[in-house]
């Protein structure tokens, strides 16, 4: 059926048996053609839509119901994260008593932590949906999460020698079935778990009696680490695995050892029509090194088995990392970082190579991948960290506020870069090789300035200080940066052949700017540098007593060059036949009083 449509309209995306904007615009017709599909082909046609058009279309279907219980349990749970529980009321209510369960493993505990709070807001949710789906999910538990949740919400009390002492209830509200058992909430909103009692004093007195007997002498601790015992054994079999498993995924691995065999079939999770979830691939940035060769992967078993693997990737990275499996924001960044160093790994193990990639994806367990890719990123804060405790007190006087914060990022636990993003910075997981290379590239860099402040330019921290005493005004300590460093000493060598980095008198650095650009042809032309000047002052800083390298040399051109952009920049304009107001200017250090 889905092939004929897909030929009547080619001009389907997204695998939908019809144009996406018919959702809006035409749902008689969606519900025609939904009508004429099988419950699998609903399934088919849903997974992997963004979870608002998903939750749309399953608005529009006559088999909702029984579409949305064969859904992949992760991506229903998905749907209801990025929709918001209160717009999914609808979903809710149309979920199967297993499904609710897995949502209140993840919902309801914080490690081995009962969270009423969270288990009392569902039950609130739940009585909005007015569904019996509710009380068959409640019957089907086990039953030390029915006491452990009932124990959260009330004390119970009974007319008896041993059970009508009745301490502690003074202010509860009061609520009774039968006379017998008396019921005192300890939450404010009863009102569900009220309606809870009644369903099951109507449908199986002996379970709300035992329950009841239960909340009365069951010793709470013992009773919740049951309870969590029970979870944890569910949410396993749903790739939520316990922190002391979770944290392997952090162990070391080499690109060379990616040989590791795939995981069983009976090792991963399943759904009921034996669909994967879809989410996890579903915001892949086409730009990565593992979504090109996804692209190229043909076998449709390896990508269900994948996307599995990936659903609990993610899930360890959260509990490893020690945080809360319901969170929305959580989510999104774990499986954004998996994703970021698996792509490393692959990028690692394949050499770039896009056939020997495909070719690991059909071999190996994508949680190697993200081990060899974390290797990349321990070796990075290791080498941040040495540097800093070898080199931090000495590099804080002329390091720029910028590069501190990107030193600082590289000895995360979990290393970050930054990115810019329109008028914005965005701190982010490292996600390529590229990555790996520029956080390596900026080590690198800055290992050699250190040496060359110290070695090439002869600043001791005595010297450092001794220049910020010369300028009192904290405009000028900012100002003290390698780059002000460099261009002062360029001065320095121009005008009086010495290589220093003593501040300048506002005589003289009028007299180095007019020296350093070359005359121009017109009076408002941007003025552009003398290379010739640069190149001395190059030579002259090779003979400083360093053991030069190949790497050294370039970072040193590097930096003359961005020497030189920023005097045209700050500089190229001036007219210095006037006087020049120097607080508008970055790159040259002033004696205090002269200048800024």
């Amino acid at each position: 059926m889905i092939d004929k449509i897909d030929k009547e309209n080619s001009h389907v995306g997204r695998g939908l048996p019809f144009p996406e904007e018919w959702v809006k615009t035409q749902p008689r017709k969606v519900e025609d053609i939904l009508s004429g599909l099988s419950v699998e082909e609903q399934v088919s046609c849903i997974l992997g839509l963004d979870p608002h058009l998903q939750q749309k279309i399953l608005m529009l279907s006559e088999k909702a119901v029984e579409v949305t219980q064969s859904l992949p349990v992760e991506e229903v749970y998905n749907l209801i994260k990025e929709v918001g529980k209160e717009d999914s009321l609808l979903i809710i209510s149309m979920i199967s008593p297993d499904q609710l369960q897995y949502i209140f493993d993840v919902e309801w505990w914080q490690g081995d932590k009962f969270q009423p709070k969270q288990a009392l807001d569902w039950m609130v949710l739940l009585d909005q949906c007015q569904d019996p789906a509710t009380l068959d999910w409640f019957l089907s538990e086990d039953f030390d999460q029915k006491v452990v949740l009932f124990q959260a919400f009330f004390k119970v009390f009974k007319e008896d020698e041993m059970t009508n002492s009745y301490e502690g209830v003074e202010g509860l509200e009061h609520f009774s079935l039968d006379g017998v058992y008396d019921i005192f909430f300890q939450v404010e909103n009863s009102k569900a778990i009220k309606k809870l009692l009644l369903l099951l004093h109507e449908r199986d007195q002996n379970l709300l009696y035992n329950l009841l007997e239960a909340v009365i002498w069951y010793p709470v601790t013992l009773t919740v680490e049951r309870a969590y015992q029970w979870r944890v054994n569910r949410a396993g079999e749903r790739g939520i695995p316990e922190f002391d498993e979770a944290i392997g995924i952090y162990s070391r691995l080499d690109p060379e050892i990616l040989k590791l065999k795939l995981p069983a079939q009976e090792e991963l999770p399943s759904s009921p029509l034996g669909f994967s979830p879809r989410y996890p691939l579903a915001h892949l940035d086409e730009a990565l090194f593992f979504s090109q060769c996804l692209a190229n992967l043909k076998d449709e078993n390896r990508f269900e088995a994948l996307r599995w693997e990936l659903v609990c990737l993610a899930n360890k990275v959260i509990v490893a990392d020690g945080y809360e499996l319901s969170s929305r924001d959580v989510r999104q960044r774990a499986l954004k970082k998996a994703l970021g160093y698996i792509n490393i790994g692959l990028e690692l193990g394949a050499e770039s190579d896009l056939k020997k990639g495909v070719a690991l994806l059909s071999q190996v367990w994508m949680q190697s991948f993200f081990q060899v890719g974390y290797e990349q990123l321990r070796q990075i804060r290791s080498a941040a960290s040495v540097f800093i405790n070898e080199n931090g007190s000495y590099i804080e006087h002329f390091i720029s506020a910028g590069d501190k914060e990107k030193l600082g990022a590289l000895v995360f636990r979990f290393p970050q870069v930054v990115e810019k993003n329109q008028d914005s910075f965005n701190w982010r997981d490292l996600n390529s090789v590229k990555d790996v290379r520029v956080v390596n590239d900026f080590l690198t860099r800055w290992k050699f300035y250190s040496r060359f402040a110290k070695q090439g330019l002869g600043l001791s921290e005595a010297m450092f200080l001794s220049l910020k005493s010369q300028s009192e005004d904290a405009e000028t300590q900012e100002s003290i940066n390698l780059l002000s460093l460099l261009t002062t000493a360029l001065a320095q060598y121009v005008l009086f052949r010495r290589l220093s980095c003593e501040p300048l008198a506002d005589v003289a650095a009028k007299s180095f700017l007019e020296m350093i650009f070359l005359p121009g042809i017109f009076r408002d032309e941007a003025k552009q540098c003398n290379e010739d000047l640069f190149a001395a002052f190059e030579q002259e800083l090779l003979n400083a007593p360093m053991a030069w390298t190949d790497s050294d040399k370039k970072c040193l051109q590097g930096l003359l060059q961005e020497c030189a952009e920023n005097l045209e920049a700050q500089f190229g304009s001036l007219d210095l036949s006037r006087p020049i107001d120097w607080k508008y200017t970055q790159g040259l250090l002033l004696v205090d009083g002269d200048g800024r």
